[in-house]
This record gives C-alpha cells, sequence and structure tokens, in this order.
C-alpha cells in the first residue's frame, strides 16, 4: 500500500498527463488545490485523470464518486481507501 505522500506525488503526474497545460499550477499544488476552480479541469481533464488513476492504482470510479472531488485531497482519500 502507497503512503498518502506517495499517492499525491504519483497523482501529480497523472494530473500532468491529464492536463499538460496546467504543468506550472500542478507543480505547486497542495492536497487543498481545487481541481475545477484553481486547476482549470473540465469533463475531458477529470476523465482522463480517472482513466490515469485506475490504471497506475487498480482503483474503480463510479459516476457519481467523481463528482465529489473538489479537492486534490479529496481524491487521494479516495485512492487511500481504495487502493488494493
Amino acid at each position: 500500500m502507497l503512503t498518502r505522500a506517495e499517492i499525491f506525488e504519483k497523482l501529480k503526474e497523472i494530473l500532468i498527463f491529464a492536463d499538460n497545460n496546467n504543468r506550472d499550477k500542478i507543480d505547486t499544488c497542495t492536497e487543498n488545490t481545487k481541481l475545477v476552480t484553481e486547476l482549470g479541469f473540465n469533463s475531458v481533464s477529470v476523465l482522463y485523470m480517472v482513466i490515469a488513476i485506475e490504471e497506475s492504482f487498480g482503483v474503480v470510479f463510479d459516476n457519481a464518486t467523481i463528482g465529489d472531488f473538489e479537492t486534490i485531497g479529496d481524491v487521494i482519500t479516495y485512492i487511500e481507501a481504495n487502493q488494493k
């Protein structure tokens, strides 16, 4: 099982993959950074992020869960709780 810090670092790589235009913001983000309002993620970026997270961490999202993610910390908490 990965630690929260390890998940965060790996997640930052995934966020850059999902939206390379925001590399500078992602490099300096924290767990409190908001995906939509601060990073400017749209539905396509979120979809890329979810697919990459599922492949990288072996977790599965349902559509209801995805809408619940406001911050990077929310995503990390979900991965922590569901990683195998």
